[in-house]
């Protein structure tokens, strides 16, 4: 049998790096790719994995990394879109200079990965994009207004190409999980108020918690993972109506001709 490959973006801490060591547990070839070379270093200790300093703002940097990792014209089996960034605090406190920071990481990091991902996944027999959303992509907190904007932005992507990537045969899946125990807790608003202070007596779950529902989600056919209470309270509100929704777009998109729709283009 070929071994079957994940690359996960933001790989070399939280959620990303317990992805890596889960799917690798389980035999899976792993890469990760980050930012930080000595977070890559530091991964590399802890799990047999490949990695790769990576700028998801930068498409053709997607390119060469996953033509690194994949071959050029190799296969991969599950990519994770997991790199992001969060900003605390009320919107109008906050300096307007660093909102284009957390879009273009959070947002357009996604969009390329979904774009330079999806002629590797559609080379799988069961490939799976999986992009990381929040609660704050199903309800949005009044103090990560940015961040809620930007997950937002993830669900509604996903949402599309769980339709469009139909015609490549490449699956997709999005993960809503509440807060994790990861240095995102850390930041600060301007004003010095810490957000894990802020959020101390609510459910806090672990990196591992959501590496669980990438592995579900990398052998599931749902779209919805949410992990944590308040997003399976959220998800069961709109469940019936979306899976509805869901089957009798599937089945109309299918049904009518799709223009130009293979090969996938560069």
């Amino acid at each position: 049998m070929t071994q079957q490959a994940i690359f996960i973006t933001g790989g070399a801490g939280g959620i990303g790096l317990a992805t890596a060591k889960l799917f690798r547990s389980h035999g899976w070839r792993v890469g990760i790719g980050d930012v930080d070379p000595a977070a890559l270093a530091r991964a590399a200790s802890q799990v047999d994995v490949e990695t790769f300093e990576h700028d998801v703002r930068d498409y053709a940097a997607w390119e060469n990394v996953l033509d690194q990792f994949c071959g050029a014209e190799g296969a991969l089996d599950v990519l994770v879109n997991n790199a992001g960034v969060l900003t605390f605090g009320f919107l109008d406190e906050q300096d307007p200079a660093t909102f284009a920071n957390v879009v273009d990481i959070n947002v357009k990091g996604v969009l390329f990965g979904s774009h330079a991902g999806v002629k590797r996944l559609a080379r799988s027999d069961n490939g799976c994009l999986v992009n990381i959303g929040s609660s704050a992509s199903l309800q949005a907190p009044p103090v990560l207004a940015l961040y809620a904007a930007t997950k937002f932005a993830v669900r509604g992507l996903s949402e599309a190409l769980d339709l469009a990537y139909l015609r490549h045969g490449v699956r997709v899946a999005c993960i809503e999980p509440f807060l994790v125990d990861t240095p995102m807790l850390d930041a600060d608003d301007p004003n010095g108020r810490n957000y894990r202070v802020a959020v101390q007596s609510q459910e806090v779950l672990s990196a591992d918690d959501v590496a669980a529902a990438v592995w579900q989600a990398a052998h599931g056919d749902d779209f919805h993972y949410p992990v944590g209470d308040l997003p399976r309270r959220l998800v069961s509100e709109l469940q019936d109506h979306f899976e509805a929704g869901r089957s009798q777009a599937r089945a109309n998109f299918a049904a009518r001709p799709q223009p130009d729709a293979s090969p996938i283009k560069s």
